[in-house]
């Protein structure tokens, strides 16, 4: 089996399904991983942004990877490609529809996992781009060569992967520094313990799952038909989407990144 996970950001998947990940090392499964953007505006500091950060959080996601496993060769078992755009402006076009669409028929995943851009509870800019790319690329496959496709970051959640404990998501996350400090890891930690162990049990009858959104590409499966996905929509959209302009100051010329 083949598992291909997509993430806007380095550490997107340690934040939201980093135990499916090692579920499926475990198995021996070919796992990789395709990071849209090196998250080159990735701190608060005027100095480190650009080429500074993007070393720094390419460092941090080989570390977080090898916490997965590794082989005898002493490589990761996860195999990371860096698809080279610029965190903040990830464009969303046919030149970069048809390069990663180039990247899944090579890797010919049998599952794909990606960001939801239709019922997503993180409307970073980034994040919607990836998760449109990602849906509309396995779209465009024949019915019969299509991988299945799983959503995470969403508040419309249909199928769940059940997980032992969350020590994966604690020593994996950990290794992202430049984004969460020891101190905020551990808050972290309890704040996931009361999802999984209060909401997350009156959704999934159990404990510890992760969510995700399984796409069957109906005609209607992407419209925000409830009301409570109208409001939850309105509350992402409204408050959790885009970071302000000034993180994106200096532009990326002036950083030398184009």
């Amino acid at each position: 089996m083949k598992l291909l996970f997509v993430g806007a950001h380095p550490d997107d998947i340690e934040f939201t399904c980093a135990c499916t990940c090692q579920q499926a090392i475990e198995l021996g499964w070919d796992v990789y991983e395709i990071l849209m953007t090196s998250d080159e505006y990735g701190t608060k500091r005027n100095e480190f942004k650009g080429e500074r950060i993007r070393r720094i959080r390419i460092h941090e996601m080989e570390e977080a990877a090898k916490a997965y496993g590794m082989n005898p060769d002493g490589t990761q078992k996860i195999k990371l490609i860096w698809f080279g755009e610029i965190d903040g402006h990830l464009p969303f076009n046919r030149d970069v529809f048809l390069r990663l669409k180039e990247k899944i028929i090579e890797i010919e995943p049998d599952i794909v996992i990606g960001p939801d851009s239709f019922f997503s509870l993180d409307l970073h800019n980034d994040h919607k781009h990836a998760g449109w790319l990602i849906y509309l690329v396995i779209k465009s496959l024949k019915p019969s060569e299509r991988p299945v496709l799983l959503l995470y970051h969403s508040f419309n959640t249909n199928f769940y992967i059940f997980f032992k404990d969350i020590s994966i998501q604690v020593k994996a996350s950990a290794k992202h520094r430049s984004q969460i400090s020891p101190l905020k890891n551990k808050i972290l930690t309890v704040l996931r313990k009361l999802f999984y162990y209060g909401l997350n049990r009156i959704k999934t009858g159990q404990f510890l799952a992760e969510g995700f959104r399984r796409v069957d590409f109906t005609n209607d499966e992407n419209q925000l038909k409830k009301l409570r996905h109208r409001i939850f929509y309105y509350f992402a959209a409204n408050k959790l989407s885009d970071l302000p302009p000034e993180r994106y100051v200096p532009t990326p010329k002036e950083l030398d990144l184009l």
